[in-house]
């Protein structure tokens, strides 16, 4: 299967992001920060270019990224931004690093309360982003989010199912889901699964006060997600999001991690 990592669990210079991720045997990064803040926010056209050529040097790509569009509440004076200029700035991105695929977010909620209670605009909005994204041969994957609607699985398959566009497809991330709503991977994969087309990576324990731990020692059941993922054939990225500190070294034991599960069920990294 093909592993990819957040270039900032890395490094926030996504240059030596590239360097590390080669020497750690990866091929895949998918850029969140531009040194302490969100690509492309601070990003002229040639650091982009630069960025794409770097990742060539060593080796790398970046199949998909993951701006922050739209993880923002409806009432902020940003949200028109997100809904026009700088929606069409990320594509901008996604465009010259060689990306297919943006990572984005419903927008914020005040409580878990509200996943499946967002405003009847929010899926006009969304909508609207998947049309433009096609319009350019991208696609979306809306992630599930504890402090955004749809934040769980159940809720983000109905949130997609209301959106009904072929351009905006699920990011799946179980240990979010997991530690959100204490259920290990199952009921929420079930409901994603017509949309899934992009996976996220860590693992919590339940009532572990939110602190990740590696892949395969917390409550999503890793083993048994990887296993349905073969079972269904999946095609998309596995992206680490490991949250650790120390930041490198935490980022290369998940990535070993991930590397042993992976072996466990007779696959191998790509």
């Amino acid at each position: 299967m093909r592993v990819s990592i957040l270039s900032d669990e890395v490094s926030v210079d996504p240059v030596a992001a590239c360097e590390l991720a080669s020497e750690w045997g990866l091929k895949h990064l998918e850029l969140r920060l531009w040194m302490n803040t969100r690509a492309p926010v601070g990003m002229s056209d040639a650091d982009m270019q630069r960025v794409r050529q770097v990742a060539a040097d060593f080796g790398l790509d970046f199949p998909s990224i993951s701006p922050g569009l739209f993880k923002l509440r409806v009432d902020s004076p940003q949200y028109v931004e997100h809904c026009g200029p700088f929606r069409e700035r990320c594509f901008d991105l996604a465009e010259t690093l060689g990306a297919s695929l943006v990572v984005l977010f419903p927008p914020l909620c005040d409580s878990f309360d509200e996943w499946d209670s967002y405003p009847e605009h929010v899926v006009a909005d969304l909508r609207a982003c998947a049309e433009a994204a096609a319009a350019r041969g991208l696609t979306l994957a809306l992630e599930n989010e504890p402090a955004c609607y749809g934040g769980r699985g159940q809720s983000l398959a109905r949130l997609l199912g209301a959106i009904d566009h072929p351009a905006m497809r699920a990011n799946w991330d179980p240990g979010n889901h997991t530690n959100a709503t204490h259920e290990d991977f199952r009921h929420g994969y079930a409901a994603v699964r017509p949309y899934h087309v992009h996976t996220h990576v860590k693992d919590y324990r339940v009532g572990g006060g939110g602190s990740a731990v590696p892949p395969g020692e917390g409550d999503v059941d890793w083993l048994g997600q990887l296993q349905a993922l073969k079972s269904d054939h999946y095609a998309g990225l596995l992206v680490l999001e490991t949250h650790f500190v120390p930041k490198i070294a935490g980022s290369r034991h998940c990535f070993q991690r991930l590397r042993e599960l992976l072996a466990a069920i007779g696959e191998e990294v790509e």
